[in-house]
């Protein structure tokens, strides 16, 4: 998979909340309100806004992208066997593969084709992982191990046996068989309503980028929920040094400048003091004249 490959290697520069996005839409094909919040928490802890909740990026890794098969390795699937902790599926069971042709499975609802196919798409590295592979429920939470299967393949004509473990790294060999079903599909309607068929990969950047316009979204109105509220200032405006502060007051302003104008030297104190003594103290001839200008 050459496009994932590219992609890998291009995210290891991004920022990392970027390089989570791109991890995100290479396992589903939607990011959902809550990994948008997680994104956003991301952007802001690498812009030194702590999140409360102490979210870690994820980044992409070398062991999610599928290897493509190369001439030098010719490898076919024979048989998923010996699969535990899978559900109520028998650790003993064998689901053959015919080397050649067309295998059909088929049975009854809830007989267990869908949990052969979910430990299949994550053994083989396949694009959607989003279905959960559950335990047997029957079992106590202390006998419930870790979900595993052994696949039998043929290599370059040769048999081999390769086992995958849930939660550790696909084997490589796995992942140049390809798994495809309705949840991997990729297919796009242009505006015509015709079928448009984007190549492989490519969809993650168009995903990162509608990721991106609606973090700028969530920015802005987060910005504009928190812009400083001036109108209690109002009568404070004009061109003095509190009015220029009041009106570039802002997330930059330091505490420090606010202090300096709202503190009185003693120069100004002892000036402020003389001017109200000598607007209380009016003697009485003082009004009787002020009285006489008013009625003038």
């Amino acid at each position: 998979m050459p496009i994932l490959k590219e992609i890998l290697t291009w995210s290891q520069g991004l920022p990392a909340w970027q390089s989570d996005a791109i991890a995100r839409l290479f396992a589903k094909e939607e990011l959902s309100n809550d990994d948008m919040e997680d994104l956003f928490a991301l952007l802001k802890t690498e812009h030194g806004i702590a999140d409360p909740k102490g979210r870690k990026a994820n980044k992409l890794r070398a062991d999610q992208i599928p290897v493509g098969a190369t001439s030098a390795a010719q490898i076919r699937l024979l048989a998923m066997k010996d699969l535990r902790h899978v559900n109520a599926i028998a650790a003993n069971t064998r689901l053959p593969f015919a080397p050649e042709g067309l295998t059909v499975i088929y049975g009854d609802n809830g007989s267990g084709k869908s949990r052969y196919s979910r430990v299949l798409k994550r053994a083989c590295r396949a694009r959607d992982q989003r279905e959960p592979i559950h335990p047997n429920a029957s079992l106590s939470p202390s006998q419930a191990g870790e979900p595993a299967a052994t696949f039998e393949v043929i290599v370059n004509n040769k048999p081999d046996e390769v086992v995958w473990v849930h939660g550790k790294p696909a084997p490589e060999m796995l992942s140049s068989l390809a798994v495809f079903d309705a949840r991997c599909a990729r297919s796009y309607l242009d505006d015509e309503g015709d079928f448009a068929y984007v190549p492989y990969g490519l969809d993650i950047l168009e995903g990162l980028a509608g990721a991106c316009k609606k973090l700028k979204g969530m920015i802005e109105m987060e910005y504009a929920q928190s812009a400083a509220d001036k109108t209690a200032f109002a009568d404070l405006s004009g061109e003095t040094a509190v009015g220029k502060l009041i009106a570039g007051l802002s997330h930059k302003t330091k505490p420090a400048q606010i202090k300096a104008l709202a503190t009185l030297s003693a120069a100004e104190t002892a000036n402020h003091d003389i001017l109200d003594k000598n607007l209380r103290v009016v003697n009485p001839l003082e009004k009787g004249f002020f009285r006489k200008l008013v009625a003038a």
